[in-house]
């Protein structure tokens, strides 16, 4: 490994732009923090941005309350915020278009306005940040983005934005057509300006976000192989989105040392870069080291200056000679103050918390550990994680429908948006059947497309909730007896989760549309398929609020950030009446001898661990150390069987 000049991405004057991304906790928070101050500190004259767009926000934790350069603001994103701002500037424009463009009368199209569309408010958001560059408010926006399943929903936003700006189009074609054919009025009016101001930002942004120049995004990982996976998956998106990738930071590497147990995660970390090198990949690896006490406040002032470049042959030299210098030896799983295991009853476990703590491979152990002590039952492990790490752990290929794992275990990574696209197709065809067969007393051309688009403007957030109820489909319909939900990082699950609610609200009042205009827009599957669907939103909610059938366990690791975020978590949990009946702390340090960074290591995690018996008394805490990656059916079971004591909860 040798020391070379700091990343590009440092010392780029003309960078506008700059997005940190990558699979939750791998430390895409500090690193956008401490570049966001070293490139303020290059930059004095310009004024810079560092922005979270994270739902489950950890910069004002991280920058732990450190003055910052006077040329550089800290803002977590307030998505509902920018809802509220858009609506406020924007409402009666919206109001002005549904009026001309739909059979909705005025109370119809304030009650649509007034609805809390979950989804609404992420793009009211990014809308925002289109705005600040256009309007070029600031030189340099660095950006700490979302883990990567939802990080890749933001890049796509444009396009979502642009279906929508299509969908309200629509709603204003034939007003313009009668306007210009009655009128000779070839002028835009106020509507249409703004429609075009708003495809402007669009554009603007999708522009720069495509300029390599200007625009970079920078992927953290970590050098372990589920890590490395979720990291080429997210590289291949981007390259499909058109966003070139140069360099890529490595985040925890762990020195070369006399200590064991460094040598073993060391060797582990060397093998899982050079699985990433046979992807061919044409990009600059810079290793930032694992540290003693976590890189916050004053600390990431310096944080840029401990980084290397991992040069490709340097890399395989190191792992080559590691795996000559290895024995069969590997870290031996660890678990103090194994959980109980939930009540027989149980038919949702749900398994959450922030990005990266291990969510994945504790819900598959777990999975596994509950059907060894029942297993005449049918077990689902079901992902709802945009970026699905589940495949990866399981060491099998899965896909939308249930895949079988073993006797009696199914698991299923299920895309929300094909979901979504499939419902929004059937309402399309069949639209179009009814239009062409009975609708005589309307323009076809401009009310067709007016009411094909209709579903655009249905809550983004949708598409996530359908997901969900597929848990109610596979429970009421029999074919399984538990559920095992492997869920999306904290904030966005925190969202899933207030979704019933608010869906709830869309559909009562998008049923009482369908009837009221019953005469002139006949669309019975699409209302079948919407019935069904509220019926399995209120058999989720009721099942949510039943602590003998559902149960909620969270992940965490021995950090402040992670357990700051974990405290946020149960607030959130307790807001909506769901029972957290287990707290799982996950990558704890094992005793090392006299390794002076496994005891500074162990020392901090010590006082995190007193931190949290004193926030969560209440909460059962079982400790779990880190271990070799439990990758595969026989790991997992290894790791299931020292999670849980050996006797069961009543039934």
């Amino acid at each position: 490994m040798t020391v070379t000049t700091q990343p590009e991405f440092l010392h780029n004057p003309a960078l506008a732009l700059l997005y940190f991304g990558g699979k939750g906790g791998v430390g895409k928070t500090s690193c956008a923090c401490a570049a966001a101050l070293q490139i303020a500190e290059q930059r004095p004259t310009e004024s810079m941005l560092l922005l979270s767009t994270d739902p489950a926000h950890s910069l004002n934790d991280a920058l732990a309350g450190m003055s910052l350069p006077a040329n550089l603001e800290a803002l977590e994103l307030d998505a509902v915020a920018s809802l509220a701002r858009f609506k406020q500037q924007h409402r009666a424009k919206l109001e002005e278009i549904s009026s001309r463009g739909t059979l909705f009368d005025e109370e119809d199209i304030h009650a649509l306005m007034e609805m809390a569309l979950p989804g609404m408010d992420e793009l009211a958001a990014y809308l925002e940040m289109a705005d600040w560059i256009e309007q070029q408010r600031y030189d340099c926006i660095i950006v700490d983005t979302a883990p990567t399943g939802h990080t890749l929903r933001l890049l796509e936003m444009p396009e979502l934005i642009s279906r929508w700006i299509r969908a309200l189009d629509a709603l204003l074609a034939k007003h313009r057509y009668l306007r210009r054919r009655f009128k000779q009025d070839q002028s835009q009016d106020h509507l249409d300006r703004f429609l075009l101001a708003l495809d402007g930002s669009r554009r603007a942004m999708a522009a720069l976000i495509e300029d390599g120049r200007r625009c970079r995004f920078i992927p953290v990982m970590l050098a372990e192989s589920m890590s490395v996976e979720e990291t080429a998956d997210l590289l291949r998106l981007l390259d499909a989105q058109g966003i070139g990738t140069q360099e890529l930071v490595v985040n925890r590497l762990l020195p070369e040392t006399d200590c064991a147990l460094c040598r073993l995660e060391r060797r582990r970390q060397l093998r899982a870069l050079a699985a990433f090198d046979q992807l061919g990949r044409e990009v600059r690896l810079w290793a930032l080291p694992l540290l003693a006490d976590e890189p916050r406040g004053q600390a990431l002032t310096g944080l840029w200056s401990q980084v290397q470049l991992l040069a490709q042959g340097e890399r395989t030299d190191a792992a080559r000679a590691a795996e000559a210098l290895a024995t069969e030896t590997e870290l031996p799983t660890q678990v103090v103050a194994p959980a109980p295991l939930p009540p027989a009853s149980l038919r949702l476990l749900m398994l959450t918390g922030k990005g990266g703590v291990g969510k994945t491979t504790l819900a598959s152990a777990t999975a596994l550990r509950l059907l060894a002590e029942q297993p005449e039952q049918r077990i689902l492990l079901f992902s709802t994680d945009p970026a699905h790490s589940l495949a990866d752990c399981l060491g099998q290929a899965l896909g939308p429908e249930p895949v079988s794992v073993c006797a009696g275990l199914d698991a299923q990574e299920l895309s929300a948006e094909q979901a979504f696209l499939s419902l929004r197709q059937r309402y399309q065809d069949e639209l179009r059947g009814f239009l062409a067969d009975t609708l005589n007393n309307l323009d076809i051309t401009f009310d067709r497309e007016a009411m094909e688009h209709l579903l655009d403007l249905a809550p983004p957030g949708l598409d996530e909730l359908m997901a969900l109820t597929r848990v109610m489909d596979h429970l009421d319909g029999g074919h399984y007896d538990l559920v095992v939900l492997d869920t999306a990082p904290s904030g966005h699950t925190l969202r899933l989760l207030e979704l019933p609610e608010l869906i709830h609200d869309w559909l009562k009042l998008f049923f009482q549309l369908l009837l009221k205009y019953r005469q002139v827009l006949r669309v019975p599957a699409l209302s079948q398929d919407l019935v069904e669907l509220a019926k399995a939103v209120k058999r989720l909610r009721a099942l949510l609020a039943d602590p003998q059938q559902a149960a909620c366990y969270l992940v965490t690791v021995p950090t402040a950030l992670g357990l700051a975020e974990t405290e946020d978590l149960i607030m959130g949990f307790k807001r909506l009446q769901i029972q957290v009946a287990a707290l799982f702390v996950n990558q704890l340090t094992p005793a090392a001898g006299d390794c002076s960074l496994c005891a500074a290591l162990q020392a901090r995690e010590a006082r995190e661990l007193a931190h949290a018996r004193r926030r969560f008394p209440d909460l059962q805490q079982t400790l779990v150390y880190r271990q070799a990656e439990p990758v595969g059916l026989e790991a997992l079971k290894r790791l299931g069987d020292a999670l849980y004591r050996p006797t069961r909860g009543p039934a």
